[in-house]
C-alpha cells in the first residue's frame, strides 16, 4: 500500500479530469483544483460522463458510482486544494512557465510529507524539480488517455528523487 490516500490534481483538463475520477473511483479522497469555475464546471460534467462509461465499461454499480462522487471536491483555492495531500498530481499545460508558476505557488503550502508527481508527457521533471521546493519528493507519473480502458502509467524520475517517492509512487499507479 502506498499511503496516498489523499490526492490532489492540479488542472482538470483532459487527463487531469480523468485521473481524478479513476483515483476517487479506486477509493482515494481526491480535491480537483483548477484556476477557473468555468473549467471545474466542465470537469463536474466530464465526471458525469465517466459515470456512464464506468458504469456500462467497467462494470462499476450505483453505489460505486455514488461513492466516486462523496470522494471528490473541486476547488479553485490552491492553499485549501493542498493543505491534506499526501500526493499532488500536476496536470496543467504543457507550458514550462504556467508549470513553474504553479510549482512555486504551491511550494510554501504543502504539507512536509507531501510527494509531487507531474503528469507532463512532453516536459522533463529535470527541469522543474528545484521549483518544487522538494526535489527528492518529486518525479513523472504519466497517465494513458482513456485511463479506464488504457490503464497504464509511466514513472520517470529524474537525478534526485528520492526512491522511497518512486516506491510509493509506483505502488500508487498500481493501486489505480
Amino acid at each position: 500500500m502506498s499511503n496516498l490516500n489523499n490526492i490532489t490534481v492540479l488542472g482538470c483538463g483532459v487527463l487531469g479530469g480523468q485521473i481524478a475520477w479513476h483515483s476517487a473511483f479506486k477509493g482515494k479522497t481526491v480535491v480537483v483544483y483548477d484556476i477557473s469555475e468555468e473549467a471545474l464546471n466542465n470537469c463536474r460534467g466530464a465526471h458525469q460522463q465517466y459515470a456512464a462509461i464506468y458504469l456500462a465499461d467497467v462494470g462499476a454499480t450505483e453505489n460505486d458510482i455514488s461513492q466516486t462522487h462523496t470522494r471528490l471536491r473541486y476547488t479553485t483555492d490552491l492553499a485549501s486544494a493542498v493543505s491534506e495531500a499526501d500526493l499532488v498530481i500536476e496536470a496543467v499545460p504543457e507550458v514550462p512557465e504556467i508549470k513553474n508558476s504553479v510549482y512555486s505557488q504551491m511550494a510554501p503550502l504543502l504539507p512536509e510529507h507531501t510527494l509531487i508527481a507531474t503528469n507532463s508527457s512532453t516536459l522533463l521533471p529535470r527541469d522543474f524539480a528545484d521549483v518544487t521546493g522538494r526535489p527528492d519528493k518529486y518525479c513523472a507519473l504519466h497517465y494513458a488517455n482513456l485511463i479506464w480502458a488504457v490503464n497504464l502509467a509511466e514513472i520517470m524520475a529524474h537525478p534526485t528523487t528520492a526512491e522511497s517517492t518512486l516506491e510509493a509512487v509506483t505502488e500508487f499507479a498500481i493501486e489505480t
